[in-house]
């Protein structure tokens, strides 16, 4: 192990240290012998409407009471006139979500031997309670449920 290394790895250990006391001394409270509670809320950067997409790996906080929710994949739709589909290519077609096992070189129709099924086009059901946080993924990026955007960027720190 280098000497850079094992600088990195000291400064990590004691930086995480005092990050731990340094914490442990902010929520503390010497008048009672208790420590404070604390609650992180995450930050609120604007309204969600149902079933528009938003980005890879956003948060969305879920407005509503108790209620289930359903995830779209926005991956595009099979096309009988597209003639190159490499292996690994994602497409929607009758419902499901496909991958290719297979270079498709030529245009056809739909064939399921050079295709792998992997999930349905639209997941249902999915239970989740007002309050809660949903994130949303690289080929689901939308959710059939109002609620608020999140900033998931933002560093924590003490604010006074």
């Amino acid at each position: 192990m280098s000497i850079i290394k094992i600088k990195n790895v000291i400064q990590r250990v004691f930086k995480m240290t005092w990050d731990m006391d340094y914490i442990q001394n902010a929520i503390y409270n010497d008048k009672t012998g208790a420590q404070k509670g604390l609650a992180v809320e995450p930050v609120v950067t604007g309204p969600y409407v149902a079933n528009t997409a938003v980005s890879f790996g956003s948060y969305i906080k879920i407005a509503a009471g108790i209620t289930a929710y359903g995830v779209d994949c926005v991956g595009k739709a099979f096309d009988i006139a597209y003639d190159k589909y490499r292996r690994g290519d994602l497409v929607t077609d009758g419902g499901f979500v496909w991958i290719a096992n297979q270079d498709i070189e030529h245009a056809h129709a739909f064939d399921i031997g050079e295709w792998t099924k992997v999930a349905p086009k639209t997941i249902t059901g999915i239970p989740v309670a007002g309050g809660q946080m949903v994130c949303v993924g690289r080929y689901h990026n939308a959710i059939s449920v109002a609620g608020f955007t999140v900033d998931d960027e933002t560093s924590y720190r003490k604010v006074e």
